[in-house]
């Protein structure tokens, strides 16, 4: 016997925010609007991201393909341009 359950998303942990500090004192906050995007603060810039497919965590993407976050629990890397972020662990 197959059981299939619908999987919903509760939308009262939206929008959500998250701050990371990384290596050499680097941090970016992680807003969640949804539950399919992200918009990232760092240096003073925002850009918005949308959530692509993952094998394993979260990974979002902007359009233009310069800016990459990946998450996995409280672990966090982004790719800004050029900069990469690495080490990164959420506040408490």
């Amino acid at each position: 016997m197959l059981l299939l359950t619908a999987c919903t998303t509760d939308k009262s942990y939206f929008p959500a925010e998250i701050t990371y500090d990384c290596q050499a004192g680097q941090y970016f906050t992680l807003t969640y609007p949804t539950a399919e995007s992200a918009t990232v603060h760092y240096l003073n810039n925002i850009r918005n991201l949308e959530r692509r497919r993952s094998a394993s965590g979260a990974q979002y993407r902007d359009i233009e393909g310069n800016t990459y976050l990946y998450t996995k629990g409280d672990e966090a890397m982004l790719e800004w341009d050029e900069i990469r972020l690495e080490g990164c662990t959420a506040r408490e």
